[in-house]
Parts: C-alpha cells; sequence; structure tokens
C-alpha cells in the first residue's frame, strides 16, 4: 500500500520537535531540586528532539499534500504511540531503576491521560511528575489538535486527521478551516490552564503543586496526591476548583467559542449538554440518598458532596477521588462504574463512549420498542430537533459494539495473569476508558504494578485505544486497510 512518506516523516518531526521543548519545564525543575540523576536524561533527551525535529521540520519540504483517509488514521495511532516512547526516555533513564515496559506504560498513561502509575509517584521525583503532568496536558486536546493549526503553512489538508484524533462523533469546524479550529480549541484550553493554576496557587497549594494538578486535571487525567500536599485535598477550596474545571473540560470545547461569540442558545440548548447535566444530577442524588440510608454517612449533605465529586470524577474519566469509593454500598459503586461508560461531552477531554452515543442508543432502543407496537410507523432519531441520518446511528451501534469486542478482549488477555476476577474486570474498563479506577487490587489508588510485563503492555495498548476511540488502533488489524485496491480513493 503506497503511503507519502514525506508527511509521516514531516509529522513526526514536529511531534518530536515539540516534546522535546516540553522536556524544558522539567528539566529546569530537576536543577531547581537537585534532582541531578534526572536532570542528565531531560537535557540529553529533549536536545537530541529539539535537534533531530528541527532538522526534519526543516528539511522535509510539502507542498500541497492531500492526506487519504486511511493515512489520516494510521498517522494518529502511530504519533500516539511515537510520542509515548519518546516520552518514556526520561524514565528510562532516570538511574532510579524503571523497567521499560513499566516507562511505556507510565508514558501512555500520561499522554493518554489515563492518570494511572506502575510506579508510586510518592517516591518519583519532582521533575518526572512535572512531566507526567506535562505529558497529560498535551494529551489532552490533543498534541495532532495542535499541529493542525500549522498544517496550512506545511501544505498539509489535515481533515482526515482531524477523523481520526478528535474525541467524539464527529469534528466540527468552528472557522473556515480545520486549523482555525484547532487553534480556537487550544486558546481555549489554554485560558482555562491558567485560570484554574491562577486559582489553585491562591488556595494552600504551593506553586509547584498546583502547577502539577492544574496541567493534570484539567486534560481530566486526574490528581497528583503526594503525601506533601494531600492534605490540602482535604478542604473544600482546592477540591472545589479542580472539580469546576474537571466539568468545565467535560464539555464540548467548541460550545465555548459560542458563548464567545454570544451564541447562548448553542450551549444552553445543546441536547449533550442538558444530558450530561442531568445524567450528573441523576447519578448524585441516587448515590447520596443510598449512602445515606445504608448509613455509611450520617450526613445527607455530605453524602451528596462526596458523590458529586465522585460522579463528576467517574463521568469526566478524571478518576480522582476524595474518598475510599471502593469501600460504598455495592449500589452507589455500580452507579459509579455506569459513569464510566459514559463518559463525557463529544470534542472535551473526557474519554469513554461519549454522552450522544449512550443518548442515541436509548433513542434506539425506544424506537425499538416503539415500532414493536407499530410496525409500519417510520420513527427517526432526533437530536437538537433534526434527525440523525442513518449512516451516523449504524456508525454509533457498530462503535459501541466494537467498544465491548475490545473491552472484553482486554479482560481475556489480562485473565492470563491470573488475578482476581475484579481486578481483571475493573482494570480493563478503567484502562480502556482512559479513568484509571478500579476495583479489586488496585481499588482507589491508581497503582497497577501488581500486572506482569504482558499484562502492563496490554492495558498500554488498551489505553491508546480507549483515546483513540478504538477504530484508528481497530483498523491497523484489518487487511482490507493494508490493500490498496480496497481503500475508498476519497481525499480532503
Amino acid at each position: 500500500m503506497h503511503m507519502n512518506l514525506r508527511i509521516f516523516m514531516k509529522i513526526l518531526g514536529i511531534l518530536t520537535l515539540i516534546e522535546g521543548i516540553a522536556m524544558s519545564p522539567s528539566f529546569v525543575c530537576a536543577l531547581v531540586y537537585e534532582e541531578w540523576h534526572v536532570a542528565s536524561p531531560f537535557l540529553i533527551v529533549g536536545m537530541l528532539c529539539v535537534c533531530i525535529g528541527y532538522v526534519i521540520f526543516t528539511q522535509v519540504r510539502t507542498h500541497q499534500i492531500q492526506l487519504k483517509l486511511h493515512e489520516g488514521f494510521l498517522i494518529a495511532c502511530l504519533s500516539w504511540i511515537y510520542c509515548s516512547l519518546i516520552g518514556a526516555l526520561p524514565f528510562i533513564f532516570s538511574g532510579i531503576g524503571y523497567s521499560v515496559i513499566g516507562s511505556v506504560f507510565e508514558s501512555v498513561a500520561g499522554f493518554t491521560t489515563t492518570g494511572c502509575s506502575v510506579f508510586f509517584p510518592e517516591k518519583m521525583p519532582k521533575a518526572l511528575l512535572l512531566w507526567r503532568s506535562t505529558e497529560n496536558w498535551l494529551g489532552g486536546m490533543g498534541i495532532l489538535v495542535l499541529i493542525m493549526s500549522v498544517f496550512p503553512a506545511l501544505g498539509i489538508a489535515g481533515q482526515s486527521i482531524a477523523a481520526a484524533e478528535t474525541t467524539g462523533p464527529s469534528f466540527e469546524k468552528l472557522g473556515g478551516r480545520f486549523s482555525d479550529t484547532g487553534k480556537v480549541l487550544y486558546i481555549i484550553y489554554t485560558a482555562f490552564t491558567v485560570t484554574e493554576f491562577i486559582l489553585l496557587a491562591l488556595g494552600p497549594l504551593n506553586i509547584f503543586d498546583a502547577l502539577i494538578n492544574t496541567l493534570s486535571s484539567i486534560s481530566t487525567a486526574g490528581l497528583v496526591v503526594v503525601p506533601e500536599n494531600s492534605v490540602a485535598f482535604q478542604g473544600s477550596y482546592t477540591r472545589g476548583v479542580i472539580m469546576v474545571f474537571t466539568l468545565l473540560s467535560s464539555i464540548n470545547y467548541s460550545l465555548y467559542f459560542f458563548l464567545l461569540k454570544k451564541r447562548w442558545g448553542l450551549f444552553f440548548k445543546n441536547y449533550e449538554v442538558k444530558a450530561f447535566f442531568k445524567i450528573i444530577a441523576f447519578a448524585t442524588v441516587s448515590i447520596g440518598l443510598s449512602l445515606k440510608l445504608s448509613g455509611y454517612y450520617t450526613d445527607i449533605f455530605k453524602a451528596l458532596r462526596d458523590s458529586l465529586f465522585q460522579v463528576i470524577s467517574f463521568i469526566s474519566t478524571s478518576g480522582y477521588f476524595v474518598t475510599d469509593y471502593t469501600k460504598w454500598p455495592s449500589f452507589a459503586v455500580i452507579v459509579l462504574f455506569a459513569m464510566l461508560f459514559v463518559g463525557g461531552c463529544t470534542m472535551s477531554t473526557s474519554g469513554s463512549l461519549k454522552v450522544i452515543r449512550v443518548a442515541v442508543l436509548f433513542k434506539l432502543i425506544r424506537r425499538g420498542l416503539f415500532k414493536q407496537i407499530h410496525p409500519n410507523s417510520v420513527k427517526a432519531v432526533v437530536l437538537d430537533g433534526e434527525a440523525v441520518s442513518a449512516h451516523k446511528v449504524s456508525a454509533i451501534v457498530s462503535h459501541v459494539l466494537l467498544y465491548l469486542v475490545v473491552f472484553w478482549g482486554g479482560c481475556l488477555l489480562l485473565g492470563l495473569n491470573n488475578l482476581d476476577m475484579e481486578t481483571t474486570i475493573t482494570s480493563s474498563l478503567a484502562l480502556f476508558t482512559n479513568t484509571g479506577m478500579a476495583l479489586g487490587q488496585p481499588g482507589a489508588s491508581g497503582y497497577f504494578g501488581m500486572f506482569n510485563g504482558f499484562s502492563q503492555f496490554i492495558l498500554a495498548l488498551l489505553m491508546i485505544a480507549g483515546r483513540l476511540e478504538i477504530y484508528a488502533l481497530a483498523l491497523l488489524f484489518t487487511g482490507e486497510f493494508w490493500k490498496k485496491d480496497k481503500i475508498k480513493k476519497h481525499t480532503f
């Protein structure tokens, strides 16, 4: 199958350059905290990435390249794998003794905003903590969305990559070009980041802790809690700030653009947003009541407060916790894990199925029941006053079916590790939804070091598959994808 190698080199070169530059704050952090054994890897790897990336960026010429759809999927998949491998190098060469597969797992967990670990964060040098959080931030909005902003200057059409890279059923243009959309999304994303950092720094967290938790929470990767900053999370202020910005990042970012344009109706009347908040409200009240009625909480307001924190954590796939939810009544835990399947809104930093897909599925079920009574009727699936095309409905159903197949396939492969059923199934779900929260041995800790090397490799693949919404990775394992004569010739 013919592939445009120049464009592959160009994009990988840009990604190498970006990742090298992104390592510089961690290098400075290592110097400030006198972590000399960690400073060297960041300096050497960072400089090599910058030099190699700059040479490729300046020497590889591209001019009005039209990418085919299959090239977009391949670039999206290989880019995430490539960035994760480069991001693992500081862990490998840190001199701490981290294994190669564990380092790759750590890097994948960072870029996919899964927020879990096979190492112990409390023992990790601050420079590596900052690097993990930087990976979270880059992966939150999508590193390819960032470079799509400069595609027109490179002579590259980026819609085919947008189809594979962006989370959600569709990628909407906010301006005349997809590059304009990328710029708008990152401007809003950066504005939220700066605002949250300022608010956290004004609270009990110090500057370093405010920074790493901002980068991790705005990307819905979760919190970075170590013994030094654990006290700060016991107060309502830090929890509240992080909860609000996690919630904001779980909403369709393109809707914020319409708010800036004072097109309020497009935000407040959006079907997905309304459904998102209704689900949160229903789950919060249900869990709160179960906690009160079971006697686990005596104060209903405290029960509702903690349930709200955990519901937002699970539905946003950020995976932070303010209490040990594994000890909650079974009903509350089941509702929480149901939130993992739902996920956030389209074009947000959240993972999982997305609210819009779940809504369409329930509408399909309702339509199926209606047609059992009225078999000759014609009833469309309607969202925001418009009928959803049969093509989109079919794509959503196919996505959900593939989602379940990959999830259970992950369970089977993890079962080879011979851990208990609760740990195996919930770990597959936790990492495939990019949440990092499970039951069993991992519990609420987000630590998955009990898995062997093979299982960590499978978990890393599940994280990438979840971040790319399955298709970009699954297509690589189909014979049709690699046969030129069977590839659709559409270009964008």
